[in-house]
């Protein structure tokens, strides 16, 4: 699969599911370093090279990426680093320094390894839906493969070795994307991110570290990898998502009792400007069309082929929208653009009056 190919296919862990799912994707990576050689901040360039070389057609071998998409990250250009990004599949700090990377991509796109981004190794997994427990199945598969053929960097007495102190041990994140509007137009996610913290998970926006909720999208993940088995560690995040999920449930359904006439205001408002606007931004963009979700889930609207929303929470993402206009957009310009295209996708779609 070519790169052009690759970012045209749909982004199936977003959008397979209702929009009623709470509980959108889950993803586990985990760290992993090759025994005797610098981490890739200090190794050479010829010893990142050599390991990324090696690396890819080992992977071509490999059961679980037959037939998948192998790539020199600096070869890509900027956009299409962009495009990968906003799928989530590589990192942000592999997008802007990726220098002797690589990437393998699985045939179905779920199964990644990043190469020489922090860590020699990235490998990660992604499926619809609070899924952890099939995730942990097939990415242990795909490691015990790799330490078959590759001499892991592992100590007896901390774990796997890694470039970040932090995720020495057992060298896991493992965390859920989740769609909570109930509890932020509840005005009750603050002291829910707060009592998240307080258990050593870590909440950021839909794109990592350093990213905002836009969309209210919420990455929850655990912070601590040292000392603790990966099955602790899922089992402990899998409650906390399902007790995240029935929060979200119940803040909705308060929501409608308590203030039925602005919630359905908010989604009117919401569907109203999306359909009219000019000028959109990504974010306005991206919180607009999560209200519309959430109208959605809650059968305030109906619109024929609902999921064509959550196609479009990817499309107006700024490396999305510039690949859609086929040609390069100043930020004015973008912001023109995802408006005219938002407004004829929703022309496309059959509205019900339910509001």
């Amino acid at each position: 699969m070519t790169i052009e190919e690759l970012v045209d296919a749909p982004c199936t862990w977003f959008i397979d599911h209702a929009p009623s799912e709470i509980a959108i994707s889950s993803r586990i990576r985990l760290a992993r370093n090759i025994e005797g050689i610098p981490f890739p901040a200090h190794a050479e360039a010829k010893q990142r090279a050599s390991i990324r070389e090696h690396t890819l057609e080992m992977l071509k071998d490999s059961s679980h990426f037959e037939g998948g998409s192998f790539f020199r990250v600096d070869e890509l250009t900027t956009l299409q680093k962009s495009l990968l990004y906003e799928r989530s599949l590589i990192s942000k700090d592999l997008a802007e320094e990726s220098n002797q990377s690589g990437l393998a991509v699985s045939p179905d796109l779920r199964d990644v390894v990043m190469v020489n981004e922090e860590d020699h190794l990235r490998l990660q997994v992604v499926r619809p839906g609070l899924s952890l427990e099939d995730i942990w199945e097939e990415i242990s598969a795909v490691d015990d493969e790799m330490e078959e053929i590759l001499e892991i960097a592992y100590s007896d007495r901390f774990g796997y070795l890694t470039c970040c102190p932090t995720n020495t041990g057992t060298g896991m994140r493992a965390g859920v994307m989740l769609h909570l509007p109930g509890l932020v137009l509840m005005e009750e996610i603050r002291p829910v991110l707060r009592g998240l913290g307080k258990l050593g998970l870590a909440v950021r926006g839909s794109g990592g570290e350093g990213s905002d909720a836009d969309g209210f999208l919420y990455q929850i993940s655990n912070q601590i990898t040292l000392g603790r088995s990966e099955k602790s560690i899922l089992k402990d995040i899998q409650e906390v998502v399902s007790e995240l999920v029935q929060h979200e449930q119940n803040a909705r359904l308060r929501l409608e009792e308590s203030k039925p006439a602005a919630l359905r205001d908010r989604v009117g408002r919401a569907l109203g400007i999306l359909q009219h606007a000019w000028i959109l931004s990504s974010k306005e963009a991206l919180d607009l069309l999560a209200i519309i979700r959430l109208g959605l889930s809650l059968d305030l609207l109906e619109l024929n082929q609902a999921h064509e929303v959550e196609q479009l929470m990817v499309e107006v993402r700024p490396a999305h929208l510039q690949k859609l206009a086929v040609k390069e957009l100043s930020a004015e310009q973008r912001d023109i653009f995802r408006a005219e295209w938002v407004r004829s996708k929703l022309a496309e779609l059959k509205k019900g009056r339910k509001l």
